[in-house]
């Protein structure tokens, strides 16, 4: 009985006291916006950035996709696709995909009619462009530790507070452009820490009662003798 209290206290503690674990961040930018020009082929979203890391971590990853159709791109020479961090970035490497020829970041790159005040932004030059179904991935490290989604509204009132801009080109027959923006909230996975230790609280209490039962029925069984 003595070395079944300790299993009842721990799984006690287990059950009221869980363990605080980092949390998933997972956040997904849609550009399917037209802020001013012509709207790209097909239909929207035409791009889709998704960003996942961990709180406290110092590093993330960055995943771009193009959902464009024709002819359409994203390139330079201005902006090709650009965001607002609410932090500081040591490196930024690609890692597969169609990498962007320039990559900038800490700055205010111009996003033209949406403002300069963009602090990461990627440029896909002429001869190498975004086009459909073209993705690239990116490991991004931060100068803190994260404490949810470093991807925010942009501040500056040009902006209208827009998640990210990308300049679209060559759209259709025309090889017209348009500059398009994503407005989607961070989605932040909460960790189901409370229910995992919950769960191992009411395990180690079960196996108390299991061992107490038998703990009874051999004494039982010993006094019969």
């Amino acid at each position: 009985m003595k070395k079944i209290i300790p299993i009842l206290l721990f799984g006690l503690v287990a059950v009221t006291s869980p363990l605080t674990y980092a949390t998933p961040i997972s956040t997904t930018i849609e550009l399917g916006t037209v802020f001013t020009g012509t709207s790209p082929s097909g239909s929207a979203p035409w791009l889709t950035a998704t960003f996942t890391s961990n709180t406290g971590a110092h590093t993330g990853t960055l995943v771009l996709t193009s959902h464009l159709n024709g002819s359409d791109f994203v390139g330079g020479p201005n902006i090709g696709w650009g965001f607002f961090l609410n932090t500081g970035t040591s490196s930024i490497t690609c890692t597969g995909g169609n990498c962007a020829d320039n990559t900038f970041s800490g700055g205010s790159y111009n996003a033209g009619p949406l403002g300069k005040n963009w602090n990461l932004a990627f440029e896909w030059l002429a001869g190498d462009r975004f086009v459909s179904g073209n993705t690239a991935a990116y490991d991004i490290t931060f100068n803190s530790g994260l404490t949810g989604s470093p991807f925010i509204a942009n501040p500056d009132p040009k902006a209208e507070s827009w998640r990210s801009v990308a300049h679209v080109q060559n759209i259709g027959k025309s090889g017209a452009s348009g500059w398009i923006t994503g407005t989607d909230a961070p989605t932040n996975v909460p960790e189901p820490s409370v229910l995992g230790m919950f769960g191992l609280g009411t395990l180690l209490i079960g196996l108390f009662v299991g061992l107490r039962r038998r703990s009874r029925s051999e004494a039982t069984n010993s006094s019969s003798f």
